[in-house]
């Protein structure tokens, strides 16, 4: 038995079906994770997308930058009650804020990162928050928390760059594009490990025949998951924007820019568990793309005339 995680690591092993050998599901340290797996009859191979999973290191990233936000909320929540414009379950954000994106102010370069701080009512909180500890948390088992970062705060640039080239007079708060980042690089994920996203039926009983292939691919079930939400919450935004008569409208380029940065970075960034030259070539073409794209729009923020005229004071 494993000092200080009390598990039994002899007696997880790998089921390597079609492999002579099998080794221990990962080390000691990590095996937090394998009575989950073994005990409801699992088996992964070693290059399998859920051999990596672990919790250690913890995840660090994603609970720490929610945290952040819920306290920076909290803060203004306080600061603002009382005056006219409190904070309710849809209204209500710290409108001169210097972490807020204001398209009159955008020489504060800082704004594109840090508007992701500032949330606009409870549900707005409240939804980026669940939404990312969801995904995110299930990114930095296996990814660590170094690469979910990147992808993450890249979301969050581009959300804000593209939002700044969609609709040039709005302001711009909340971590939506942080959020979607993560879900575009889960679909990322998805495409670069569709074969090793896979488990296997390691039951005793006899309900199946033996020579019965009882591998099951999880990677259309990962997708039947994430698609629906993409759709659903682009939907969601452009019906605010557009039709509904609220007095605050979803930032549709910002949801569109995560999802495409944690798409493009999601490839080169994120683990690979079995690289193919084809997957080599997609993530240095996506890394260009992306590059490419925030080159484009800094330019366009620098160079485009119809901007709010500059805010200097």
């Amino acid at each position: 038995m494993c000092i200080g995680c009390g598990c039994r690591c002899k007696d997880v092993v790998d089921a390597e079906w079609g492999d002579d050998s099998s080794t221990e599901l990962h080390p000691c340290k990590r095996c937090m994770l394998t009575p989950c797996v073994t005990h409801i009859c699992i088996g992964v191979r070693k290059s399998d997308y859920l051999k990596h999973c672990n919790c250690y290191p913890p995840a660090i990233f994603i609970p720490a930058i929610t945290i952040v936000q819920i306290a920076i909320f909290a803060a203004y929540v306080v600061e603002l009650a009382g005056t006219s414009n409190p904070v309710t379950a849809t209204t209500g954000y710290p409108r001169n804020s210097p972490l807020v994106y204001l398209p009159t102010r955008r020489y504060e370069a800082w704004r594109y990162l840090t508007y992701m701080f500032i949330h606009q009512g409870y549900e707005h909180l409240i939804g980026n928050m669940l939404l990312q500890l969801f995904v995110g948390l299930s990114l930095e088992m296996i990814h660590k928390w170094w690469r979910v970062m990147i992808v993450y705060l890249c979301g969050v640039i581009a959300g804000s760059l593209l939002h700044s080239m969609i609709e040039h007079d709005l302001a711009l708060v909340g971590a939506s594009a942080g959020s979607f980042a993560l879900v575009g690089a889960h679909l990322a994920v998805v495409i670069t490990n569709w074969k090793q996203m896979r488990v296997r039926c390691e039951c005793s009983c006899k309900c199946l025949p033996r020579h019965m292939d009882r591998t099951v691919s999880t990677a259309p079930i990962r997708l039947v998951v994430v698609l629906p939400l993409v759709l659903h919450e682009f939907g969601r935004a452009i019906y605010k924007h557009v039709v509904s008569h609220e007095d605050w409208r979803i930032a549709v380029g910002a949801h569109i820019g995560g999802v495409l940065a944690g798409v493009l970075l999601g490839v080169p960034v994120l683990k690979n568990m079995v690289k193919h030259p084809w997957e080599t070539t997609l993530g240095i073409v996506t890394a260009v793309v992306f590059l490419l794209f925030v080159t484009a729009a800094v330019l366009f923020n620098g160079l485009y005339k119809g901007y709010p005229p500059t805010d200097w004071s």
